[in-house]
């Protein structure tokens, strides 16, 4: 038995059942599998994603790094990997909630294309979801009389949608200075048209579809949170920043005025002793 039929027979398919079990329907047993796979695999997401905020802070490191050395391939790749130690960046960290959900995702393509789903289905009379009147149903032609299947035609449609709103919540905003770095900016915003026009012409469930959609959206909500979280946080932080140097500019003046009152009386003193001078010096500030 491959690895493929290993995870389908003894792991998706008893998964899908109990899920079904729980909802009484295929396609709300999909979006359940789907929400517990999101779930478990949250904490690398998060992880993905402060490791991508944190290579962006160090891009300017970066560049730089790649302009003096640009002539030396291994100097280079020695001085990356250095910076990426310093600032505790894996720089392939953004990748590995995707990595790991690979198997689960090939695992239930494999099953919705089954004989053993559709043998479920066959008795089952909820094969339909939403919309889609069944969820085994290949592709977004009908091949034998060359008519669309306009469900999976806006689930497609959708799936662009979705991975396009998924991707600004992860990409930065701002272009890049940088030619390299924009052609790179360029290329990965076509990247949600090109997976999409892809899916129009390879054989897809309906039921993938509605785990592409449903993992796309958790993952807007999971980064649009995790964004607000990162903006408050910093905001935070500059706070505290000003505050101290407010308060550190407040001692410094209170330091530099009592050195300003021991050197008048010092000077007064040094003039024949003809003037008695109370030596006086300004109490500091208490720092709440």
């Amino acid at each position: 038995m491959n690895p493929i039929d290993f995870l389908v027979a003894k792991l998706m398919l008893p998964i899908v059942e109990i899920c079904y079990n729980v909802t009484g329907s295929y396609g709300w047993a999909i979006v359940l599998l789907t929400v517990i796979i999101k779930m478990v695999l949250m904490p690398l997401t998060v992880q993905s994603y402060y490791s991508m905020k944190a290579m962006q802070k160090i891009q300017p490191k970066l560049k730089k790094i790649q302009e003096r050395y640009r002539n030396k391939p291994e100097e280079l790749n020695k001085q990356m990997m250095q910076l990426y130690r310093e600032h505790k960046v894996n720089p392939l960290g953004g990748c590995l909630p995707m990595l790991i959900q690979m198997p689960f995702l090939i695992a239930l393509y494999a099953t919705l294309i089954g004989p053993k789903f559709k043998e479920l289905l066959g008795h089952s009379s909820h094969t339909s979801f939403l919309f889609m009147d069944n969820l085994a149903k290949i592709g977004v032609l009908d091949k034998a009389t060359n008519t669309p299947y306009f469900d999976n035609l806006f689930m497609v449609a959708m799936f662009g949608l979705t991975t396009w709103l998924q991707q600004k919540y992860m990409s930065p905003t701002a272009p890049s200075d940088d030619p390299q770095q924009a052609a790179m900016q360029r290329s990965m915003a076509a990247m949600p048209l090109i997976i999409t026009a892809m899916f129009l012409f390879f054989p897809v469930p309906s039921g993938v579809f509605v785990y592409l959609v449903i993992s796309n959206l958790i993952t807007i909500a999971q980064y649009s949170f995790l964004n607000r979280q990162s903006a408050a946080l910093e905001a935070k932080l500059v706070m505290a920043g000003s505050a101290q140097v407010l308060q550190e500019n407040e001692a410094d003046q209170d330091e530099e005025s009592d050195e300003e009152s021991d050197d008048s009386e010092v000077a007064l003193s040094g003039a024949g002793g003809k003037y008695k001078v109370k030596k006086t010096s300004k109490k500091k500030k208490k720092r709440k």
